[in-house]
């Protein structure tokens, strides 16, 4: 898998860190970090939870999941 940039990106432009985001996302920042690099696929509800802390639509931070869905 590769680095899932659009997370990446959108993660940058909160200007809130890596860490916060996860913390915000009750999540351990290990595995947010695993999937930013695409070690690792999130769960519908990590998809979500992502989406909403970052202010954005779940497609737009994981666009190959989605697609995978329909």
């Amino acid at each position: 898998m590769a680095m899932n940039m659009a997370l990446k990106i959108a993660i940058v432009e909160s200007k809130r860190s890596q860490v916060q985001i996860a913390k915000d996302a009750e999540m351990h920042e290990s595995r947010l970090s695993q999937i930013v690099n695409g070690h690792r696929d999130a769960s519908d509800v990590e998809r979500k939870n992502l989406a909403r802390i970052l202010k954005r639509k779940p497609a737009q931070l994981f666009p190959e999941a989605m697609a995978d869905a329909s």
